[in-house]
């Protein structure tokens, strides 16, 4: 079983293919052109492994939150692959699955230049409150314990994902945390 792993939800876009539950190939790049490179890199990935997309049985994407186009480009992609090629798609948000490297209840952010986005999970994983954003100058006076860090564990991702239904192509949505400066 091929699953396809799409992750262009902020500035670096990565990409990765798991054969049963391992990673058999994985490419990362740091770009700000999204939608440039995504599909070029799936078609590398695929071709590096002589696979075809046909043979793709299931796509995990990174839902968000984070850059407004990137998070569309993956959510996208996915729903296009889970359409036209009649698989399941998993989604998974970034913060969600950050979470998967601790144990017990832990805040989890995601920094821009205007603030950080914010996930608090129990020790199962669960999130506890809906995900908020929090500006530069509200950071300041917050005593949130958050955590910062930059690495997904891919195959606790994949593991994970084999708890989570399986979402319809058309009822995939992005994570959007901030409102967007016509909705203020």
């Amino acid at each position: 079983m091929y699953t396809l792993y799409i992750d262009t939800h902020y500035i670096n876009l990565v990409i990765a293919l798991y054969k049963d539950n391992k990673v058999i190939a994985k490419k990362e790049l740091s770009s700000n052109k999204h939608s440039s490179y995504t599909v070029p890199t799936i078609n590398d990935i695929l071709k590096e492994k002589n696979i075809t997309i046909k043979e793709l049985n299931e796509v995990i994407v990174i839902n968000g939150p984070g850059s407004f186009t990137g998070v569309r480009i993956g959510i996208v992609l996915a729903k296009i692959l889970g359409y036209t090629l009649n698989i399941p798609i998993k989604s998974i948000s970034y913060l969600e699955a950050m979470s998967l490297n601790y144990n017990t209840e832990v805040t989890i952010g995601l920094k821009d230049k205007n603030g950080v986005f914010i996930g608090t999970f129990d020790s199962n994983n669960n999130l506890v409150e809906d995900y908020y954003y929090l500006k530069n100058n509200e950071l300041e006076t917050s005593e949130l314990n958050i955590i910062y860090d930059d690495s997904i564990d891919l195959t606790k991702v994949y593991n994970y994902t084999r708890t989570k239904d399986n979402i319809n192509p058309h009822l995939l949505k992005p994570l959007y945390v901030k409102k967007i400066e016509v909705e203020v």
